[in-house]
């Protein structure tokens, strides 16, 4: 017999769900372009919760839910093979869950509708890029993007640093090396050191959380890597300032000018939500390609002035977030009232 938990599995990727939520007291609540769907199904009862989600945690993690209070790791569906990461947790009334689907296919630029710059960047030999966003914005999806990108175009090593490991890529021309955080190696800066003996070409970082990290990401850019990770801020200026403040204040002049040597580029996006939500969201997106100015203005702590700059290259292939929005305002599928909060938020 099925379990349960299976069918809302089936029903989620069915409707084309980025996302479950299964929560007591509440009926399935699906994540769909953004809009949050609600089922017609019966509430979630407390004392089957439990229950519902044994097919899919180990004798372990049980364990760990029952003494950390959460667990989280990838479940792959046995039909469809559909790979899930979930984060099963406590929460005032009993245990809740939640599932985000994977897409089995690898995405394109193209098929994200993310700009065809990012190919190039892709091509490139050295160097370090962010990509940039708020939570579930879908920078994940571009990361994988940029390494398909590579992946159809050049023969490189591509080795990525993930927890857990998302998208599973399928060699064309580049050869992968995936390594999950916290189940192979313990801690991504591990997971760096180890990727730098290892003869790579191109390294997915999945996030830089600290000043190790950050430190071992700039000298593999320094030394013929590209480098491309990704971080919870928006914009240029507040990722190079979350960057930079990771360093004691001693240290902080000289991780200005190592990243201004070493960064080549910032992507920030945002998901702007369809008015029906069968309809694929829009990105709204800001993009910084460093030229000889901007690393200057990185280095002298200018970054009130990246705006600016980023206007004067527009010919470059930069392009701020007003500038998209702009553009997006003339397609009446999307949200314009997100559209014209996020233009009025960005003019304040």
């Amino acid at each position: 017999m099925k379990p349960e938990i299976f069918e809302f599995f089936e029903e989620a990727i069915e409707m084309g769900a980025s996302d479950l939520i299964l929560k007591p007291g509440a009926p399935p609540s699906y994540r769909i372009n953004k809009h949050l769907v609600v089922s017609e199904r019966e509430a979630l009862a407390p004392q089957q919760m439990f229950d519902l989600f044994l097919p899919v945690i180990d004798a372990q993690q049980q364990e760990e839910l029952h003494n950390k209070f959460n667990t989280s790791s990838i479940f792959i569906l046995p039909d469809s093979q559909t790979r899930i990461r979930y984060y099963i947790y406590q929460q005032r009334d009993g245990v809740a869950g939640s599932f985000r689907f994977i897409p089995k296919e690898v995405p394109t630029i193209e098929g994200l509708g993310l700009p065809d710059t990012l190919i190039n960047i892709a091509s490139l030999p050295r160097g370090l890029f962010l990509v940039t966003g708020p939570v579930c914005c879908g920078k994940t999806l571009t990361v994988a993007a940029m390494a398909q990108a590579i992946n159809e175009r050049f023969a490189r090593h591509i080795i990525t640093m993930e927890s857990p490991v998302e998208i599973v890529y399928e060699p064309k021309m580049s050869v992968f090396t995936q390594v999950e955080v916290g189940k192979v190696i313990p801690t991504y800066l591990d997971a760096l050191t180890n990727a730098l003996r290892e003869d790579p070409d191109v390294m997915l970082i999945g996030q830089l959380q600290e000043q190790g990290i950050v430190e071992q990401a700039l000298m593999a850019s320094e030394t013929g890597h590209l480098v491309i990770s990704t971080l919870p801020t928006f914009g240029p200026a507040q990722s190079i300032e979350h960057i930079i403040s990771m360093f004691p204040a001693g240290k902080q002049d000289e991780a200005r000018s190592q990243l201004s040597l070493s960064l080549i580029g910032i992507f920030s996006q945002v998901l702007i939500p369809s008015v029906d939500y069968k309809q694929k969201c829009g990105v709204a997106f800001e993009l910084m390609l460093v030229n000889s100015g901007m690393r200057n203005l990185i280095r002298d702590h200018k970054y009130n002035q990246l705006e600016t700059a980023m206007i004067m290259a527009r010919r470059e292939g930069c392009m701020t977030f007003k500038e998209s929005l702009e553009k997006l305002k003339r397609n009446d599928n999307l949200n314009q009232e997100v559209i014209k909060d996020l233009l009025q938020e960005i003019e304040q």
